[in-house]
């Protein structure tokens, strides 16, 4: 039996496939600047940390980007090569989500913003008939919506607090170790998921499956 009693998930490369060179590749073609330079892996222009904390909006964030677009880029063309970004939604982790969900508590803890929740609210109702991506799990936390983003401490302790968790019980997987290190200085058994594709094998590690 797993101490586990409840399951906290990153998002991106995690649940979904994500691709910075595909947004990258979609926004240098509206660029007049080198985009590589804008947003990465690992490191990202500010705007991009305010706009996952929340602390500009969509229509504030398109139109801080346009210093680095060419004239006339309109909404649409910037929100389809930011969502470029989101590549695939396995099936597969999807019915794994579904699965624990009847066993545990789950959770989701994404550093995310208002346009690609949108997207994946799009995404869950057109492939998998669910209303809203935070369906998949019993509560679904947004960093846009709390103020603060991984690996700030803040994220974490709100998580614990908000849903009464216990950390010794609670596992959390991410991809990036910042994040994974910054839990675990909670008490937090948080685990790297170094390959995307390997998610169900590290549950079954931790006797989670």
């Amino acid at each position: 039996m797993t101490q586990f009693k409840n399951l906290i998930f990153d998002i991106g490369d995690v649940i979904i496939d994500i691709d910075y060179h595909a947004t990258i590749a979609a926004f240098q073609k509206l660029a007049k600047v080198d985009f590589s330079e804008i947003v990465s892996y690992s490191r990202q222009h500010y705007i991009f940390d305010a706009f996952e904390k929340g602390e500009i909006d969509a229509a504030q964030f398109r139109n801080e980007l346009r210093q680095f677009l060419k004239p006339e880029v309109s909404d649409e063309a910037i929100d389809d090569a930011w969502n470029s970004i989101l590549i695939h939604y396995p099936p597969s982790k999807i019915d794994l989500l579904r699965q624990l969900k009847t066993r545990y508590r789950t959770f989701a803890l994404s550093n995310i913003n208002e346009i690609h929740i949108r997207s994946l609210d799009i995404a869950a109702q057109q492939l998998f008939g669910e209303s809203a991506f935070s369906h998949f799990f019993h509560r679904a936390f947004y960093s846009s919506e709390m103020g603060c983003r991984k690996p700030e401490a803040e994220i974490y302790t709100k998580v614990l607090r908000e849903e009464a968790l216990n950390p010794d019980e609670t596992f959390f997987v991410d991809d990036k170790m910042e994040n994974i290190l910054a839990a675990r200085a909670l008490g937090i058994h948080a685990y790297q998921l170094k390959q995307r594709n390997q998610l169900s094998e590290l549950l079954h590690q931790q006797g989670i499956l």
